[in-house]
């Protein structure tokens, strides 16, 4: 069966491989990306940074308007618009969420580090099932790291709607090859890491 990195760099090689197959014949590896649940009431809606047309904040702050959710929490320690939790907070207020409602995790620069620094916030706001909101291209990746990473709160999926980003004919753009690209990448390197 081999070692467990070998076995990860198998699965890595596997999705390169299928990637490059279904590049040629199907949509399936972008819609591959997009992981969406039932919509369920969370204790809390976390937005992950890398956010700057606001899609993702937009979409979770409608959850908690709407009662879906009982907190928002925004991640983000890239300064920037989209990259900074306060920029997300900013935008999540102006489009009505109280600010008491929202909470900010501004230490992290990647989606695995995001996940590691919400999980003070969800055990000091006895949060039991959050709705982890990203774009739908980076919603496996996130979904995967928030099961290895928030271990005893129910996660549910929710990539954000509506989106710029289509999965349909992805490899006609280059903007979406590089898209769907990266994001194998990405997913293979958290496998190998352990992260998801």
């Amino acid at each position: 069966m081999g070692t467990l990195a070998e076995r990860r760099a198998a699965l890595a090689s596997a999705f390169a491989v299928a990637l490059a197959l279904a590049a040629v014949f199907a949509d399936e590896p972008a819609f591959f990306l997009i992981a969406s649940d039932r919509p369920r009431l969370a204790d809390a809606a976390v937005v992950l940074a890398g956010d700057p047309n606001y899609e993702r904040t937009s979409f979770a702050s409608r959850l908690v308007l709407a009662g879906e959710a009982r907190l928002l929490i925004v991640t983000g320690g890239e300064p920037g618009p989209g990259d900074s939790a306060a920029s997300l907070r900013d935008v999540a207020i102006r489009l009505g969420v109280p600010p008491e409602a929202i909470r900010m995790e501004q230490v992290s620069r990647s989606t695995h580090e995001s996940l590691v620094a919400v999980r003070e916030i969800l055990a000091r706001e006895n949060v039991r099932r959050v709705a982890v909101v990203t774009s739908p291209y980076h919603q496996r990746r996130a979904l995967w790291a928030a099961r290895r990473t928030l271990l005893g709160v129910e996660i549910v999926s929710r990539p954000a709607e509506p989106s710029g980003w289509r999965p349909a004919g992805w490899w006609k753009s280059r903007f979406n090859r590089r898209i769907v690209m990266g994001e194998y990448a990405k997913l293979a390197y958290y496998i190998l890491r352990g992260w998801a």
